[in-house]
């Protein structure tokens, strides 16, 4: 399995080197959209050509496959098609249209996780007990996975597609909040006119030993939990925070974090932390 892994992990690296390279190059949003579509669909195929030409090693390798590797590509793909579809009615100088189009994509969001419920409960989880029903080829049980099959035999099973769609969406969400409810600074805000009181500097012979890779898993954890400004937060605010305070140069925190979702448990330094608290306090 790590080799398998390690096939893929170098393609989706690619693939997201070049989602950043088109991101920051191009300034026009639909024209930058497109190129982002376009790239994800060559992603898929490279997929697809890898799976008509290659059997897969074991059922593990399989089901790897179909829920850590196909669904996160197309779960950009069906993002980048999303967000083209929404900003097609913002080119009519119609601010309220625009603002009118994300709050009815959030209800729909919203419905869309409430009928997937169950399913969206076992991906977040973290749950395995229905893998080989879920995303293995061949395996589609419609009282189990009640969803409309494509019936591409070589390259769907019965829900990575959706698994696909949920990853989407939680990438959609993000991106209307943080449009229609812009992020606050996590700094203290500037003294208001006439007056003078700052905070005093605090200076600290404490220094961050733990890895870059434990501080980022820290920094995803804190915003997927909305530990600050009530949810409102951004993963750049937060990442800048912690870069700051332990003054920790995070790099490129994005890849750093596709790395921790490849991980076989991506809430490592996480866990460590919980059994170190339960050990300290057994001691009393």
């Amino acid at each position: 399995m790590p080799a398998f892994q390690t096939t893929f992990g170098k393609l989706t690296q690619s693939w997201q080197l070049r989602l950043q390279d088109a991101e920051a190059r191009e300034s026009d949003l639909p024209a930058r959209v497109e190129k982002c579509i376009s790239i994800c669909e060559e992603g898929l195929q490279q997929l697809r050509q890898w799976v008509m030409e290659h059997p897969f090693p074991g059922r593990d390798c399989e089901i790897y496959f179909f829920k850590q590797v196909k669904p996160v590509i197309m779960a950009r793909y069906i993002y980048y098609q999303k967000i083209y579809r929404l900003h097609i009615g913002y080119f009519n100088g119609s601010g309220l249209l625009a603002k009118e189009r994300l709050e009815q994509e959030l209800k729909d969001i919203t419905r869309y996780f409430s009928d997937n419920a169950d399913f969206y409960t076992y991906y977040r989880m973290g749950y395995t007990h229905h893998d080989e029903m879920y995303f293995v080829r061949g395996a589609y049980d419609w009282k189990i996975c009640p969803g409309v099959n494509n019936f591409d035999a070589v390259f769907s099973t019965s829900c990575d597609g959706k698994l696909a769609e949920l990853m989407a969406y939680e990438l959609l969400l993000k991106y209307i909040d943080e449009r229609l409810n812009p992020a606050v600074k996590l700094t203290e805000p500037a003294p208001l006119c006439g007056t003078t009181a700052s905070r005093p500097a605090v200076s600290s012979t404490l220094t961050c030993t733990a890895s870059i890779t434990d501080i980022v898993e820290l920094g995803y954890a804190l915003y997927a939990t909305g530990f600050f400004n009530n949810g409102k937060a951004s993963i750049k605010d937060i990442m800048h925070l912690l870069s700051a305070t332990l003054n920790v140069n995070l790099g490129k925190y994005y890849d750093t974090s596709i790395q921790l979702r490849e991980r076989k448990n991506p809430t490592q330094f996480l866990d460590g932390l919980k059994a170190s608290l339960i050990r300290y306090f057994n001691q009393f």
